[in-house]
């Protein structure tokens, strides 16, 4: 098989749009992409600026994961099969003004495979993280595993 080679403004001839559907199709292409990759930065400064809030105004603890459980929330089927996705909670252990407290606290994450829940199991056991809760609704308790 022999390889030509093609001149820069031959190559540029070949894949410039030709007539006004194709233009239309490559500003759709890439108004999508840009459309995608925006949102994708918007949704991550957002996060961002969630967990920062978080750590400046919510009261906070040190927590010890002492047990972690999954707990069935649904099942997607597909063509190729299905699975059933599980939410993960955690057993923590930690100290409000001197009083110890232990609680279930269900893992901001999304739904996971019993396999990967029975993973980070062994991988969370004994690690030490923080607790996090509104002074308005210390019942709201949120865990940073990160």
């Amino acid at each position: 098989m022999a390889h030509r080679t093609m001149s820069d403004r031959d190559a540029l001839k070949r894949i410039r749009p030709k007539d006004r559907k194709q233009r239309r199709q490559l500003t759709s292409i890439v108004g999508f992409a840009l459309i995608g990759v925006l949102g994708a930065g918007t949704l991550g400064y957002l996060v961002r600026k969630s967990r920062e809030y978080r750590e400046q105004n919510w009261a906070s603890a040190d927590a010890t994961i002492e047990d972690s459980r999954p707990q069935l929330i649904g099942q997607v089927n597909g063509q190729a099969g299905g699975e059933m996705l599980y939410e993960v909670k955690v057993l923590a252990a930690f100290s409000v003004h001197g009083n110890p407290q232990e609680r279930w606290i269900t893992v901001d994450q999304q739904p996971k495979s019993l396999d990967y829940a029975t993973f980070q199991r062994r991988i969370w056991k004994g690690k030490h993280s923080f607790v996090r809760w509104k002074p308005s609704n210390p019942n709201q308790i949120v865990i940073d595993l990160h």
